[in-house]
């Protein structure tokens, strides 16, 4: 082995290892050309495995993680729609918050991710980053809660009753703890775990459902629920009550063929669901507006 690092460092003229100590650890040329070498077989990897997809070798694969409200406003249809069109498709989906995915898509475990993207700032040399969407997000609770039908709510009263969710990103989670003195905040992330934190939305909504429990979503995403009459809006709105979430890969590498297909399908859905959600919220809003315009009618001359 030191036969062939002396050889390699005759050949590129510089020193890589520190040789003062019993342990061989690479100087800072040889943390260098280890960064370059790892680049240049990951890049090697990728155009091996876009090669075989292309020649039809290798069914497409798409390994990816995806947080809770990513998962459950244009995920399904975009994978649907891939499906269709190639049926060898192959997925695997793993849900976590920022942190989590961040992790393993650092660490190669996944090719991308989908979430929240507000703790990005944290990994701003290591991540490419790129925008999707915005969603508002509304507090909603079962039909007949107190909460449904009580007017000029506070955080403070709404926050009386168990929250469930999944983990709250620092943008929301500085408002919240505000408003609960036993808030449980992660020191290192800002991001807030709720009462009763879920990472399947499908869960958290049954939950809210069957007791007295709220929760936290984009009007998309409960939309049949409320046309249903299952669960009602809360009535308390903010400014920071939104959602940015994006795509986040290595940024020393680029996406498969098949990554890049589904985020355009991604991006395709999207358009098609912040018109729904802008249709919502009109609907949500007019409903409000009428209710405080209702006054009751004047009783009838022969009635007085």
């Amino acid at each position: 082995l030191l036969k062939r690092i002396a050889s390699f460092e005759s050949a590129l003229g510089i020193k890589l290892v520190d040789t003062a100590t019993k342990a061989l650890r690479p100087g800072e040329a040889g943390r260098l050309v280890i960064d370059h070498a790892s680049r240049i077989f990951s890049q090697a990897r990728d155009l091996t495995r876009d090669l075989e997809e292309l020649a039809g070798l290798q069914a497409p694969e798409i390994v990816f993680g995806t947080d809770m409200f990513a998962a459950e406003l244009p995920l399904g249809v975009a994978l649907g729609r891939m499906a269709t069109v190639n049926s060898r498709l192959r997925v695997h989906a793993v849900l976590g918050d920022f942190d989590e995915l961040s992790r393993a898509v650092m660490a190669g475990r996944l090719e991308f991710a989908i979430a929240d993207t507000t703790s990005a700032e944290r990994h701003p040399t290591r991540l490419a980053i790129e925008p999707v969407a915005e969603h508002r997000v509304f507090f909603f609770a079962r039909k007949g809660h107190p909460l449904a039908i009580a007017k000029d709510l506070s955080l403070e009263k709404i926050l009386e009753f168990p929250l469930v969710t999944s983990r709250i990103p620092q943008r929301i989670a500085v408002h919240v703890a505000k408003s609960m003195p036993l808030a449980k905040v992660d020191r290192d992330t800002g991001d807030l775990s709720p009462s009763l934190m879920l990472d399947s939305f499908a869960v958290a909504k049954s939950g809210v459902m069957a007791g007295d429990a709220i929760g936290l979503a984009p009007l998309t995403a409960i939309e049949t629920e409320l046309r249903a009459g299952r669960v009602a809006l809360v009535p308390f709105d903010a400014p920071w009550l939104h959602m940015s979430y994006g795509l986040f890969y290595p940024r020393k590498r680029s996406l498969s063929r098949a990554a890049q297909l589904f985020v355009t399908q991604l991006r395709q859905v999207e358009t098609a669901l912040q018109v729904r959600e802008q249709r919502a919220v009109a609907r949500t809003s007019l409903k409000a507006r009428a209710k405080k315009s209702r006054k009751p009618l004047a009783k009838p001359a022969s009635a007085r």
